[in-house]
């Protein structure tokens, strides 16, 4: 009898062990493609946040950097990310006419198809989803030939041999880690009245938001001379944007560079779900 016991007590030990190895195991795993599978995510929420803006009767096509290179002296790139990207680093010889420019301003427009000229135009952001919407527009608009670089700026960071085509900083926006970070507050931290919502469609306000007042300012898609002028309609009261998905969070920091330009300051961001 008592050996049976301990047998079974030794199976026990064992298949405990085990156990406990296998849940250290899974959560080092977890550790490990924790940021892979929410910049998956992330990404794949991005690009159907883009798409669903984007005409699907004026579709465009990718080209590679390879074929880009190749072509390079037919070809006009232009660049459709933020002043404060372009300011950081750029394609040489690249135009830049931010998405927010094209699409709502008819002068910016004519002014980039004038400039093109008779090449090839390759529309460019750091990934892709900003060109498509911007080729579309023109497309629809201008026809010609348009295309997108495929992953944007992703072919330069895979590609050493394509920095030779790259000037400035490799770094996304200006200040690096180094740049004052804007804090993230919670909704019930929040005094002001009036929150702005980031995200390219606007969408009802969450349950722990009721009473405020949710202004959809999609700054990505406006153009300069309407986001100065809702600027110019924000008073005294603290500044606080809403940021739900990987493009409102990164327009919080255009959204800062923009207000500090006017004398303003972003005091914090709520991220909602």
């Amino acid at each position: 009898m008592n050996t049976g016991k301990t047998t079974n007590r030794k199976y026990l030990l064992i298949s405990t062990a085990f156990l406990l190895l296998a849940v250290i195991g899974a959560v080092f795993f977890y550790t490990e493609v924790k940021d892979t599978l929410q910049m998956i995510e992330s990404e794949q929420q991005k690009s159907s946040e883009f798409s669903r803006l984007a005409n699907s009767r004026y579709p465009v096509h990718d080209i590679l950097m390879s074929d880009i290179v190749a072509d390079w002296n037919n070809i006009v790139i232009i660049d459709v990310r933020e002043p404060e990207e372009y300011s950081e680093g750029r394609l040489k010889g690249s135009l830049n006419y931010r998405l927010g420019e094209l699409l709502n301003n008819e002068l910016a427009r004519r002014n980039m198809i004038e400039q093109s000229g008779n090449r090839k135009r390759v529309f460019y952001c750091h990934d892709g989803d900003r060109s498509t919407l911007a080729a579309s527009r023109i497309e629809s608009e201008f026809g010609g030939t348009n295309y997108t670089m495929d992953r944007g700026f992703r072919q330069i960071q895979e590609n050493d041999e394509y920095r030779t085509y790259w000037e400035g900083s490799t770094d996304i926006l200006p200040g690096g880690k180094d740049y004052e970070r804007t804090p993230v507050v919670k909704g019930d931290d929040v005094t002001a009245s009036t929150l702005i919502d980031l995200s390219l469609q606007y969408k009802p306000p969450v349950r722990t938001l009721k009473g405020k007042t949710i202004i959809h300012a999609p700054i990505l898609l406006m153009s300069d001379a309407q986001i100065n002028a809702f600027i110019a309609t924000l008073g005294n009261e603290p500044v606080i944007a809403l940021c739900n998905s990987k493009v409102s969070c990164f327009s919080t920091r255009i959204f800062r560079y923009r207000l500090e330009q006017n004398g303003l300051k972003l005091s914090g961001f709520i991220r909602v779900k």
